[in-house]
């Protein structure tokens, strides 16, 4: 994951995860106010937008969704990966 916190984006990509058959991974973002979805993360490069104002402090997840992603708009599955935001 390469994060350009100058524009506000991320770029994922995953290496070594593949989602169980007929499941999606999905990309979240977790700040102050919970978890939020940021899209789903395939076999190439995803490029994603951090919400506004993110925290330095904020949290990059993966989980393991439904196909098509989470239903609720909340992680439903278990987290495959985590990742703390640092300035620099």
């Amino acid at each position: 994951m390469r994060v350009d916190t100058r524009t506000g984006t991320a770029q994922v990509r995953p290496v070594g995860a593949e989602a169980p058959a007929g499941r999606s991974l999905e990309l979240w973002y977790v700040g102050a106010e919970g978890p939020k979805p940021l899209g789903l993360v395939g076999g190439g490069a995803t490029r994603v937008t951090l919400p506004q104002g993110a925290s330095p402090d904020a949290v990059l997840a993966v989980s393991v969704e439904p196909q098509g992603g989470s239903p609720s708009g909340q992680p439903t599955g278990p987290v495959v990966f985590t990742g703390k935001l640092i300035a620099e």
